[in-house]
Parts: structure tokens; C-alpha cells; sequence
């Protein structure tokens, strides 16, 4: 765009506004330098890694997270008061300082709210589709702060549940957020505290009017004592890929309001085993949104299926094991019908996935937890009823006490 004088003129307003935000919180912005050949800011260094990276590595406690939260909040609140929305708050973009501080870094898509200062041009969107506000694909709208609100609820619920409420990769997780209810944190983690789901699903809440703002959302999360909070989910190296931030790529506009569908979510269910261990099993969908293309590729069939697992802890007195299966499609729209034979013998109830086109892989879960002195040996394995039947390898686990 260095030929673009309209575009050199809003990254030099933006570059400007950028750095007049001197917080803490905020990755700082030190010059603006444009040259024939070139146009770029100068930013401060933050040594040690993102949120994301930390995510993948270790368990971060409930109360530590929140308070790495809370930085961001601060830093999307100052940026709000002078006008600037950041348009891709996520994990890869918080970064973790010594003591449990965070920066927000990475405004490089952020725009000023003034809309005759920083503009988009029609039917295009930026940011990552895993955390976009369902506001983003309505033809004419420019998000504004609220936007961010809803991306930073993303990320909070991934860093207190261990997943992200919507499962899927690319532009086929972007109609979830404007059509699907997500499941409530106690339906992925029963011990998960209430009044802090519902503050989450209220930062969710796909009217940007009724939305929690991010400081509103950690203020609740902080009048959560730290001994109610669960036992922090595991390491997310084997979940779903959060996508890559997407730079004016053209979907299709919705030009109506988001509806508020009813939809289908699997179930969870506590079996009591012989052996006096008691085994809690999730079978967790990526349930796909209503289709925002039309279908002309066929009858939905599945291509292949695998099967890996994560175990937090496989030892005495407790063990946390979550299968994580890939289902690859022919990206056709359909149904998918599967349930799992779980590690105890028994069999989850069948679960339902309406799957949008282009949407492969597909992901589903089954999150296994075992307590008490008993052994247990067994293995996971992922049954598909329609379109087709397929069988998955099985994955096997083995729980011991001394």
C-alpha cells in the first residue's frame, strides 16, 4: 500500500494514536518511520512468550490466569477511551512477563473507531475466526469495542475450561459464533464454578449490547474464591488450532440479525464403576453453524478418522484423560452421528454434529476422569454411525495406585 497515500494517512494516524497509549498493559509503540520503500512502527521488546505458548506447555492456576486477564482488560479499556479497537485479542497475542503480568501486544489490525480514519471495505473481514464477535460477518457493521469484549470471553473461557466454546479451524468456525448457543463451562467441567460460567456466557452473548465488557467479566471471575475454582484443565499441545489472523478475506454477509437457534449438544454422564472408581465421561461435539455457503459439493462423507490422547495425570488419585478425534470430510454439508465406547466399557450416548461445508477436520472429544484406588486398563474408541459406519482405532489408557 506504500502507493496509497489514503493508506499511508490512516497508518500514520493509527501508528500516532498507538502511541499515545502509554499503559503498562500495553505492548508500547516508539516511533513511526516511512521511507520510500518502506512504512513501519518501531514497538517495545517483551521477553519470555505468549499466552498461547504457556497454554500449550503447562497448567496455569485459575487464579493466576485471571489476574494475567485482568492486564488485558486494563489494556482494552484504555485503548477503548481514545478510540482504538484491537480486532484480534487472542492468546498469541497476550504475553506473559515475569510475576504474572501481561502485555496485549500486536494492534498491527486494529482500527480507530472513527470510521473516516481507519476504514474497511465492504464484504471483507480481519481478525481470527476462533475468536470473532458474530457482529463481524453482518453486512455493515464495523465492530467496535464490544467486539473485543466477545474475543477476550473466548479466550477466557479457553483459559479456564481448556478449550475454546466453539471447536473448529478456519472460516466455517465464524457462523458458530453468530448461530450456535455455546455449551456452559459446567457441561465441560462439572465442578466448574456457576456464577462464573454464567459471567463467561455473559461475555459471550452474541447482542454486543447485553455483552459483559472484559473488565466487567474479571471483575466477576475475581469474586469467585480461589478454593472454588476446579483443577486447572491440562495442557492444550494436542487440542485444535486457534487459526490464523485473517487480513481482508471476503465471506459471505449476513444482512439480517443473528437468530438464537435451538441446537443439539451431546450430553455428560456419571457411571459408578464396579471397582469403586468413578469414571465422569464428556462426549464433546464441534457442532457447526447453519451453513453461510450453499451446499454443491454433494452428499457429506467421511474420508478418514484418528484418535490421540492427552492425560493430564495418569497416576493415583486421580487421572484426567481427554481423546481428542479427527474426523476428515469430503467438505460437503451433512450430519454426523457417533458416539464412544469409553475406557470403563460402556458407551456414551450418541452424539449429533451438523457439519457446514469446507468444514474438515471435523473434532469431537471425549474427556475421561478416574478417582479411588481401583486399577483401571481400557481403551477409547471412536464409533461414527452416519453417513457412514467407521470404526477408529482403538487408544488405549491404564490407571494404577499403588
Amino acid at each position: 500500500m506504500l502507493s496509497d497515500a489514503d493508506a499511508l494517512a490512516r497508518f500514520r494516524r493509527e501508528a500516532l494514536a498507538l502511541a499515545r497509549l502509554q499503559h503498562p498493559a500495553i505492548v508500547s509503540v516508539y516511533d513511526l518511520r516511512l521511507t520510500e520503500t518502506s512504512a513501519l512502527m518501531l514497538i517495545e521488546y517483551v521477553p519470555g512468550e505468549s499466552l498461547h505458548q504457556a497454554l500449550e506447555r503447562r497448567i496455569i492456576p485459575a487464579p493466576v490466569a485471571i489476574e494475567s486477564l485482568a492486564d488485558v482488560a486494563d489494556a482494552l479499556g484504555a485503548a477503548a477511551s481514545v478510540g482504538i479497537v484491537h480486532r484480534d485479542v487472542k492468546p498469541a497475542n497476550v504475553f506473559l512477563l515475569s510475576g504474572g503480568r501481561a502485555k496485549l501486544g500486536d494492534f498491527g489490525i486494529s482500527r480507530i473507531a472513527d470510521a473516516g480514519v481507519f476504514r474497511t471495505r465492504d464484504g471483507q473481514v480481519t481478525g481470527t475466526p476462533a475468536y470473532m464477535a458474530p457482529e463481524s460477518v453482518l453486512s455493515g457493521s464495523e465492530p467496535d469495542s464490544h467486539a473485543d469484549d466477545y474475543a477476550f470471553a473466548v479466550m477466557a473461557y479457553e483459559v479456564l475450561v481448556g478449550q475454546r466454546p466453539f471447536l473448529g479451524d478456519g472460516l466455517a468456525v465464524l457462523g458458530q459464533h453468530g448461530f450456535v448457543i455455546p455449551p456452559s463451562p459446567v457441561e465441560v467441567l462439572t465442578s466448574f464454578p456457576p456464577t462464573a460460567a454464567e459471567a463467561l456466557l455473559s461475555g459471550l452473548d452474541k447482542d454486543p449490547t447485553r455483552r459483559l465488557s472484559a473488565r466487567e467479566l474479571v471483575a466477576r471471575l475475581r469474586s469467585v474464591p480461589a478454593g472454588a475454582w476446579p483443577p486447572p484443565p491440562p495442557p492444550s499441545s494436542s487440542g485444535q488450532s486457534a487459526g490464523a489472523t485473517v487480513l481482508g478475506q471476503t465471506v459471505p454477509r449476513l444482512s439480517a440479525p443473528l437468530p438464537v437457534p435451538s441446537t443439539r449438544r451431546s450430553g455428560r454422564r456419571r457411571k459408578p464403576l464396579v471397582l469403586a472408581v468413578t469414571v465422569l465421561v464428556a462426549a464433546l461435539a464441534a457442532v457447526a453453524a447453519v451453513a453461510i455457503v450453499a451446499n454443491d459439493s454433494g452428499e457429506l462423507l467421511v474420508v478418514g478418522t484418528t484418535v490421540s490422547v492427552d492425560a493430564s495425570d495418569g497416576n493415583c488419585p486421580s487421572a484426567r484423560y481427554v481423546f481428542t478425534a479427527s474426523i476428515d470430510t469430503n467438505g460437503s454439508a451433512g450430519m454426523l452421528r457417533f458416539r464412544w465406547l469409553q475406557p470403563d466399557g460402556n458407551r456414551t450416548g450418541t452424539a449429533i454434529l451438523d457439519v457446514a461445508v469446507g468444514q474438515s477436520p471435523v473434532t469431537a472429544r471425549l474427556q475421561f476422569e478416574v478417582t479411588g484406588q481401583q486399577p483401571l486398563s481400557g481403551s477409547a474408541q471412536l464409533e461414527l454411525l452416519s453417513p457412514q459406519r467407521v470404526t477408529a482405532e482403538p487408544v488405549d489408557i491404564t490407571y494404577s495406585c499403588p
